[in-house]
C-alpha cells in the first residue's frame, strides 16, 4: 500500500464550541450565555464579566442565546495519524446552532482543496478536493482547572450524533479513508462577551492536545486508511466561530 504523506483535514472545527439555547440558570459552569446590564442595584454581578457576585450590582447573567445560529471559517487544516499518514485542506467552513447552554447540534463541516500524497480527496457526491463531514454535535467542558474558577481552561468536544458512526468518510485517489471518534479543542476567550470565539485545534504525531476533559477518559479521533485497522489521529487548524449575537463562555456561573 502506498503510504499517504501529506493530507490535512480539520474534521471538526468549527464547530464549535459553545453550547447554548434554552437553559436553566442552575446549570453548572462552564456555560454559554449573556452578561447584561440591568437597572442599578438590581443585579447579582459587579462587572460585565459576570464572574464576581455582589448584591445590589448592575449586571445579571442570563443563560443561553436568543439567536442560536453560528458559522465558522478556518485556514489550513491537517489530519495526521500516529503512523505519519496525513491529509491537508486549504480552507474550512461550517455552520450549526446552540442547542443548550453547553451543547451544539446540526454542525456540518466543509473542507476545500484537500489532498494527500498527490491525490485529490473528496467525499461521495462532493466536488473534487471537497470534504464534507457527517452531521455532528458537541459539548463544552473543563479542559484544566485553574487555581480559581475564572482561570479554568475550557475545551469543546465535537463528535458524530450520539457518539456513534463515522465522523467523515472519503477517498484520496484510489485510497478510502474513514474517521471516527471525537476531537477536543480549547476555546477562547472566556468570561468576556464577544461574537467571535477562536478554536485552535493542535496535534503532534497524531496525538490531539488535549485528549480529554479533566478527570474524564481519553476522547480522540481514529482513522482507517485503505481498510487497515483504525489508529489514533489528530488534527491541526485554527478556526473562528462567529455567532449571531455577542455571547460569553463563562467559567464561573
Amino acid at each position: 500500500m502506498k503510504r499517504m504523506r501529506t493530507m490535512g483535514v480539520c474534521l471538526g472545527t468549527a464547530l464549535v464550541i459553545c453550547a447554548v439555547g434554552a437553559a436553566s440558570a442552575s446549570a453548572a459552569a462552564p456555560e454559554i450565555g449573556r452578561c447584561l446590564k440591568v437597572a442599578a442595584k438590581t443585579g447579582k454581578f459587579s462587572s460585565a464579566a459576570c464572574t464576581t457576585e455582589k448584591a445590589g450590582s448592575s449586571y445579571e447573567w442570563t443563560p443561553g442565546a436568543v439567536k442560536n445560529k453560528f458559522t465558522t471559517k478556518g485556514g489550513l487544516g491537517i489530519l495526521e495519524t500516529k503512523s505519519g499518514n496525513t491529509v491537508s485542506c486549504k480552507t474550512e467552513t461550517s455552520g450549526g446552532e446552540f442547542t443548550s447552554t453547553k451543547t451544539v447540534g446540526g454542525v456540518v463541516v466543509k473542507f476545500n482543496e484537500c489532498e494527500s500524497a498527490g491525490f485529490k480527496c473528496s467525499t461521495v457526491g462532493s466536488a473534487e478536493g471537497e470534504l464534507v463531514t457527517k452531521a455532528l454535535e458537541g459539548k463544552i467542558g473543563i479542559q484544566k482547572k485553574g487555581a480559581k474558577a475564572t482561570s479554568n481552561k475550557i475545551a469543546f468536544d465535537l463528535f458524530p450524533l450520539g457518539k456513534t458512526g463515522l465522523f467523515i468518510e472519503f477517498s484520496c485517489g484510489p485510497l478510502p479513508l474513514k474517521v471516527q471518534g471525537s476531537v477536543l479543542v480549547p476555546m477562547t476567550p472566556t468570561n468576556k462577551m464577544t461574537s467571535a470565539l477562536t478554536l485552535k485545534f493542535a496535534a503532534s504525531g497524531g496525538k490531539q492536545k488535549p485528549e480529554n476533559f479533566e478527570g474524564e477518559p481519553k476522547d480522540v479521533l481514529e482513522s482507517s486508511l485503505n481498510g487497515l485497522p483504525f489508529e489514533q489521529s489528530g488534527q491541526t487548524i485554527t478556526t473562528v466561530q462567529t455567532s449571531e449575537e455577542p455571547l460569553e463562555l463563562n467559567t464561573v456561573v
